[in-house]
């Protein structure tokens, strides 16, 4: 059996149709939830992103004894033991912290593909005279917004927006490896982290008529320190429009899925990290207390003989019980490092 397993960095459970959201249209992932097992009390184990990828691969909580750091060269992790066992393994990423600085994410698989440009990527060096942002001090920094100009600039359609060009390069991987006897493929979209910056048709779904200022990479603090109701209201809608175009591209790869007949012998997992804050308690940040708008991920298993479609389980279910449950699904002996 296959597996797919698709990460969605700091998409909030909350945020999807069938969580309950009645105003964020996420149509492919409701169906998805319907064919899936679902698990409703998944919460975060080690916070937040790199920490969390500790967790997944190797099967144990990171935090607090190895917070935000590089992957260290003697961990055992997930695909080590795939490989081990006959399994293909890729990684296709756009999260720049699994790569950029030498964290060493990309060591355990056989072969790794990462998109270019998203938040901190260092990418570009493009000369440009200046950059006019109403509100920039609302904003992350001048530094971040510079970098991220440089990143965007030439953006022409909306297959040049990172979540698009990963799940673009997930569905050409899927076409030319559809022949492995058996492959485990890990996506990891860092959308829809920040900058919420989607194309104008995603947000005009949801704020057609706004006219203030834009701030889709908000600094982080207290709301109402130094955002309009209204802004803080926008930079929500932002947010829901880039989990719709997310939402709209995973659709892409799950039909390449079924277009390679793939579906009768692939298990999919998708699931997000955590969660942010978007005025509740006052913040706009998904650093501070822990409360379930951050702390809760969604998380739903797809298996290609059926197993637990449509069901809904509301076991506590972390990132460190990853690793276990997939050996145990595909029948290999878990370690016991990672047990």
């Amino acid at each position: 059996m296959n597996v797919v397993f698709i990460m969605n960095d700091t998409w909030r459970y909350d945020h999807l149709g069938t969580n309950g959201n009645d105003w964020i249209h996420t149509p492919v992932l409701d169906q998805f939830a319907a064919e899936s097992a679902v698990f409703d009390r998944s919460y975060i184990g080690s916070f937040a992103t790199v920490p969390c990828r500790h967790d997944l691969m190797k099967g144990r909580f990171g935090a607090p004894f190895h917070d935000w750091g590089p992957l260290e060269w003697d961990a055992l992790t997930l695909p080590e033991v795939l490989r081990d066992n006959g399994y293909v393994t890729m990684l296709i990423n756009d999260t720049p912290h699994l790569i950029n600085f030498g964290y060493g994410f990309d060591r355990p698989f056989h072969a790794w593909e990462m998109i270019r440009g998203n938040e901190v990527d260092r990418w570009r060096t493009d000369y440009f005279d200046e950059l006019q942002l109403p509100g920039v001090d609302k904003f992350r920094s001048s530094a971040g917004m510079a970098q991220w100009h440089r990143q965007a600039m030439d953006r022409q359609t909306e297959d040049d927006y990172c979540a698009p060009r990963v799940m673009k390069s997930v569905s050409d991987w899927l076409e030319r490896n559809a022949g492995h006897d058996n492959f485990f493929l890990w996506v990891d979209s860092f959308d829809p982290h920040e900058p919420w910056d989607p194309p104008q048709h995603y947000v005009d779904r949801y704020a057609p008529d706004y006219e203030g200022d834009s701030i889709f990479w908000p600094a982080y603090g207290k709301s109402s320190d130094y955002l309009t109701p209204a802004e803080q209201a926008h930079i929500g809608k932002l947010f829901a429009a880039e989990c719709t175009m997310c939402d709209t591209h995973i659709g892409r790869v799950l039909e390449k899925i079924d277009s390679l007949g793939l579906r009768e012998n692939t298990m999919v997992i998708i699931m997000s990290d955590h969660g942010h804050y978007f005025g509740e308690h006052d913040l706009q940040s998904k650093a501070g207390p822990l409360y379930p708008e951050v702390s809760r991920q969604f998380l739903m298993i797809r298996h290609p003989e059926g197993i637990a479609a449509g069901k809904r389980f509301q076991a506590l279910v972390q990132p460190a019980d990853f690793v276990p449950t997939i050996l145990d699904a595909l029948g290999i002996d878990v370690p016991d490092e990672m047990d």
